[in-house]
């Protein structure tokens, strides 16, 4: 049965992406192999949206040392705490700013210490912080994690902008360490330092609300963008390396591929600067039940009641009867066109081995938002 609370939560969920010129967010497990596949991944829209090269380089850096900060403290945690509060890393871009956060596990003993690096960090001027970041590394105390705070300093250098943080305690052990910065695409939009802060704590606080609900929805990965085959494999690396291999998550993982793939296919694409369907993905696990995956996006009028008769189709058939369908596809030439056919959702029902779950909801003269839902199920269990 349909969960009409996921639905909501998709809705609600993909809707941020109308409200930005542009975001990527992902929650997940972060390993340097993920990282650097997020990073192809949102630097290959950042290319195409922002015209001088020097800007790229620094939003990419920033980018980077974001990535790095949540590994260093991902890698102090147990197994455990690592697995159980995930990261999360978002980049957004409204008008001609680009927010990067990030939000990780820190244990509780190292707050002090981090928010006295913060605070000596957004109390230096330009030319006070090259000469300190000159001091840090004069003196030596870097290690392999960072301790003296090396890529606190280069992120607000190259953001020219203050570094917010934000600590939410999570139990006796643990605390959520948010971290936010901002960087100016052009000259044009001048802000005193006291409204550049609250821009900052506003959207700080739009991607804290988002994490919590991810947390309590037990959404487990997540990823909100715009789709296109340029960066699928990217995206497809990240969640497959979110995933330990087993039967469960090699049928898993051939689900998201399907699923990814329909918001490619059928996604209506809201902007002309950007190529790629907007849409949202997301996989939810409650403890150690079933997997249950859910992708939601934009579809034309004439796709939604091609694929509502499609979906109508492959749902009123039994397994062995959509196999033999399948089948048919694949060796029947005049069938042709997969996308009418509905060869990727009779795949999608085979390797799932459940009914598609589906709703469409018009929200403007001519547009639906389709949503497509399905279980994997846990061997492990």
């Amino acid at each position: 049965m349909f969960d009409d609370n996921l639905f909501d939560k998709a809705f609600n969920l993909f809707s941020r992406v109308e409200k930005q010129d542009f975001e990527y967010v992902y929650r997940g497990y972060f390993t340097h192999n993920i990282t650097k596949k997020i990073l192809v991944l949102a630097d290959s829209n950042i290319q195409k949206s922002v015209e001088r090269t020097t800007i790229q380089k620094r939003i990419y850096y920033i980018m980077v040392e974001g990535l790095q900060n949540i590994t260093r403290h991902q890698d102090d945690l147990d197994n455990n705490g690592a697995d159980k509060y995930p990261g999360i890393f978002a980049i957004q871009k409204r008008k001609e700013r680009y927010y990067v956060t990030t939000g990780n596990l820190v244990l509780n003993d190292k707050i002090p210490a981090l928010k006295k690096k913060i605070t000596k960090i957004n109390s230096l001027e330009k030319d006070e912080l090259k000469k300190f970041h000159k001091e840090v590394l004069r003196a030596g105390v870097i290690s392999n994690k960072g301790g003296a705070g090396l890529g606190l300093i280069e992120m607000s250098r190259k953001s020219g902008n203050k570094l917010v943080a934000s600590f939410e305690l999570v139990n006796e052990e643990y605390s959520y360490f948010y971290l936010q910065t901002q960087i100016p695409t052009t000259n044009k939009e001048k802000l005193d330092s006291d409204v550049q802060d609250l821009k900052l704590r506003k959207s700080l606080i739009s991607i804290k609300k988002l994490h919590l609900s991810l947390i309590i929805e037990n959404i487990i990965l997540y990823f909100n963008g715009f789709f296109n085959q340029e960066n699928l494999l990217s995206l497809l690396a990240i969640i497959k390396g979110r995933m330990h291999m087993s039967i469960t998550t090699i049928r898993l993982s051939n689900v998201m591929v399907e699923m990814i793939q329909n918001i490619i296919k059928h996604g209506a694409q809201r902007s002309e600067e950007i190529n790629g369907a907007p849409g949202v993905f997301f996989l939810r696990q409650k403890e150690n039940s079933d997997f249950t995956l859910t992708s939601g996006n934009y579809v034309e009028n004439e796709d939604a009641s091609e694929l509502k008769d499609t979906l109508t189709f492959i749902n009123s058939k039994t397994d062995s009867q959509i196999s033999e369908y399948y089948d048919k596809i694949l060796l029947d030439i005049e069938l042709g066109d997969s996308k009418k056919s509905g060869l990727g959702l009779s795949d999608l029902r085979i390797k799932s081995g459940k009914k598609l779950e589906y709703s469409f909801h018009e929200v403007e003269k001519g547009i639906h938002f389709y949503i497509l839902q399905t279980t994997v199920i846990n061997l492990k269990k």
